[in-house]
């Protein structure tokens, strides 16, 4: 088993050795450490595979299937699904989890040869070979023919909680098409994110880009393309992981590359070479298989590493809110100088605020003027005031956060310079920007940062709006949308197109089924999260998605009583008449205080607190002054570019806690690579937790370089104290808990009662009549309380 530089368990990866003759087969540990990096595993005498049946590795599974039979009546291929057990006497007679028939007609749907319908000339109608090509959490069926290579991407879904009754492939993800470049005599080897292409008799090949959400899902340009004088017709490559071996059968000489997509070779090295052992001849197929990765038993009583979190850590629980930045609601967590701090990945001070911060303002009637950072009532809490001053939303398209972080530098982001972060007063035109909340007037939250950990080097995913950002927190990447996809009727029909998949699909093609998403209130009828990066991509969670989505009520109760799965993710409440938890500018944040004490109260009262890890985080900074310039990123994809955006630029910081007994306080983290931690390094954590090896992730680029955040948990026992906060209270929301008698309107509830009044009514309105409406219902609304009376009558008017 070979161990990174820190010592944890970096692979854990076997090899399928098996006869074409006959049907006994080998299992070989690798171990790139040793001089004998092939270790044969002792298997049973009757160890049998038959020898005419194909087989790949999908998530956690083994997918195989036979040859066409029942010729004469309905011509089929008999398929099984299950799990490799490297222990076992027998592995490839491991659990069976689905098993049963495909037609034929499943994927060749009977089409016949274009001009040759009788004589099937191509070879299309008269194909009996299946081929598929496993591609994280889908399946690549191709028909290689002359001059066509017919193609059809399949969804992946084990359906573990339904064993023996579901077929894995359920259903298409996209239409049958034909590649452009493919055809018969073209080799396909799936390696993580990338398919390498290869035409075995020149030596010719293409790097292609997988991308489940393109009609063409290998994805046009190849990331790059050559011609290899060494591999030939006589060599065969066998993908394990992130490496490939190259063996020729004839003599049993191999070499092992590393896949590396960035270089002018995506084979790089040899790592290995030499002769296989003497088991691996000429009648010998070879199939590369990664495991989950097993917990090391020395590694797990060694705080700071993965196998340490995945022994202590039983329950993960992800609470995203919205639109802050860091200088904003952290900035003066710590005063400078402050002693007793622990700080990881580098013990550069603290990164906060200070009054001598500024930007400018180029446009006042008076002329330019310095614009300073403030504190909100100079920083103490004000029981007769709104704990809220942002009168308006601020900006925060794609657009104008490059403008906030490009004061009047054009090409800032083109000629990749450092943002200066001089913009925020000018692209907003107001100076609210520029204030900041203190530990006092936001108690919860900078209580929990300040007796846990928070991290002053973490950014959002991009510098835009909310849903790009959640798109890059859940898939890697934001399914080619620059700016938000939350309302109208993108939202609304955004399932029944194929998208990017997201962690909960990963988890689901391993095997993980424990998790569930606890949201607080529907955005105009939806769970959101299901509704933009859950639904769609699992058929059986689509079946019945109550199984996984519950009311936050339920969590607290779940975790009080220590019923709380593996993986909860929270979503706070968006807009509703008694405020919002979401801590969006334009809302008052006392709702949301309250609201992250009580999620904090459950856990800590949970007889699982000792096993639980809380996260909580921003998904991006609302268009709100920051001072620390995002760095570079890796393009989420390789092909991704929007309006000249390639997406290798950070968005501006928030801030980023994690709650855990096994952390200790005054805790400050920092990646300890050269990439930033941004939200994808939630889901590379999470994965790692899980044991999913990287090659398996299908999360794209950026998610396979982002930076964990295991080295937090440094304590050897989780401690015994268990902090509390008093919430803020304010002129709305009073001391007593209340809930108010008059909330006052804001810019968000302006900006979402078209959307809300279309969501409701608007397939029996015109747009201009929803404007219209909607103008009315603001102008006779003294209050949140009144509108949402308004909105009432008016559904009822027209029911």
């Amino acid at each position: 088993m070979a161990r990174n530089t820190a010592g944890a368990l970096e692979r854990y990866d076997f090899l399928i050795s098996r006869s074409q003759v006959d049907d006994r087969y080998g299992v070989w540990r690798m171990d790139l450490s040793a001089e004998n990096w092939l270790q044969p595993l002792p298997l049973s005498a009757e160890a049998r595979f038959d020898h005419t049946h194909q087989m790949v590795p999908i998530g956690r599974y083994l997918l195989e299937w036979g040859p066409l039979t029942l010729k004469a009546y309905q011509p089929c291929f008999p398929y099984r699904l299950f799990e490799f057990d490297p222990n076992s006497p027998d592995p490839l007679a491991g659990k069976t989890v689905q098993k049963g028939l495909w037609t034929k007609t499943k994927f060749w749907q009977y089409r016949p040869d274009f001009g040759n319908p009788n004589g099937a000339h191509e070879g299309y109608d008269s194909g009996d070979v299946l081929m598929l090509i496993p591609l994280g959490s889908f399946v690549l069926n191709v028909i290689p023919t002359e001059g066509r290579g017919t193609f059809q991407l399949w969804n992946f879904d084990p359906n573990p909680q339904a064993p023996g009754r579901s077929d894995p492939l359920p259903q298409p993800y996209s239409p049958q098409g034909s590649f452009n470049d493919i055809q018969i005599g073209h080799e396909l080897i799936p390696l993580g994110n990338y398919v390498l292409d290869r035409e075995v008799d020149s030596g010719r090949y293409r790097l292609w880009s997988f991308d489940p959400q393109q009609a063409i899902p290998l994805s046009l340009p190849a990331i790059q393309q050559g011609c290899w004088a060494d591999i030939d017709s006589q060599h065969q490559l066998v993908a394990i992981g992130d490496l490939v071996l190259d063996w020729v059968p004839a003599t049993g000489a191999y070499r092992l590359w590393q896949f590396d997509p960035q270089s002018s070779n995506p084979l790089t090295g040899p790592v290995r070479s030499g002769v296989l052992p003497p088991e691996f001849d000429a009648n010998t197929s070879i199939t590369g298989f990664q495991p989950l990765l097993p917990i090391d038993a020395v590694r797990k009583e060694q705080p700071g590493t993965i196998d340490f979190m995945r022994s202590k850590i039983k329950h993960v629980v992800y609470y995203m809110v919205e639109n802050r930045s860091f200088d904003h609601v952290c900035g003066w967590l710590y005063d400078k100088g402050e002693k007793g701090m622990h700080f990881l990945g580098h013990d550069g001070p603290f990164e906060g605020a200070t009054l001598a911060m500024h930007n400018i303002d180029p446009g006042a009637k008076e002329g330019s003027r310095v614009v300073p950072l403030y504190k909100y009532l100079g920083g103490k809490p004000d029981p007769h005031q709104p704990l809220d001053f942002l009168p308006n939303d601020p900006y925060h398209d794609n657009s104008d956060v490059l403008r906030q972080l490009y004061f009047l530098d054009k090409q800032g982001y083109a000629n990749q310079a450092t943002p200066n972060m001089g913009g925020f007063v000018w692209n907003n035109g107001g100076d609210a920007v520029m204030g900041t909340y203190t530990p006092a007037q936001l108690p919860v939250l900078n209580g929990l940062a300040r007796q846990f950990a928070v991290s002053d080097a973490w950014f959002s995913a991009m510098p835009g709006p909310t849903d790009p950002n959640r798109a890059l927190a859940f898939t890697g990447s934001t399914l080619g949308q620059l700016n938000n996809f939350q309302n109208g009727n993108q939202y609304i029909h955004w399932s029944e197109s194929p998208h990017r998949p997201s962690m909960w699909k990963v988890l689901w093609a391993n095997g993980f089924t424990d998790w569930k998403i606890y949201n607080s209130v529907e955005w105009l009828g939806f769970v959101h999260t299901y509704q933009l990066f859950l639904k769609g991509q699992i058929p059986s969670v689509d079946a019945n998605p109550s199984q996984h989505i519950a009311g936050i009520e339920q969590f607290k109760q779940d975790a009080k009583a220590g019923h709380l799965p593996a993986f909860s993710f929270l979503e706070p409440v968006w807009i509703a008449k008694d405020g919002t938890t979401s801590y969006h500018p334009g809302a008052d944040l006392v709702p949301g205080e309250r609201a992250l004490n009580e999620i904090y109260e459950a856990l800590k009262s949970s007889p699982a607190w000792h096993e639980t890890l809380l996260v909580i985080t921003f998904d991006e900074h609302g268009g709100i002054f920051d001072h620390v310039p995002p760095p570079t990123a890796h393009n989420p994809w390789p092909n991704d570019e929007i309006d000249g955006f390639r997406f290798d630029r950070l968005g501006v910081r928030v801030p980023t806690l994690v709650v855990s007994p096994w952390i200790d306080k005054k805790t400050v983290f920092r990646s300890s690579t050269p990439v930033a931690y941004d939200a994808t390094s939630f889901m590379a954590t999470l994965l790692q937790w899980y044991g999913i090896p990287r090659s398996r992730w299908g999360l794209g680029d950026r998610t396979d370089h982002a930076p964990s955040f295991e080295g937090l948990l440094r304590r050897h026992s989780p401690r015994r104290d268990k902090p509390s906060f008093e919430a803020p209270h304010d002129s709305e929301f009073p001391a007593d808990g209340s809930s108010p008698d008059r909330i006052a309107l804001h810019d968000l509830h302006r900006l979402m009662l078209p959307r809300l009044i279309e969501s409701l009514i608007g397939h029996k309105l015109r747009p201009a009549r929803i404007q219209q409406l909607s103008q009315e219902l603001l102008s006779q609304a003294d209050d949140l309380q009144s509108l949402h009376r308004l909105i009432q009558d008016l559904v009822r008017q027209h029911s």
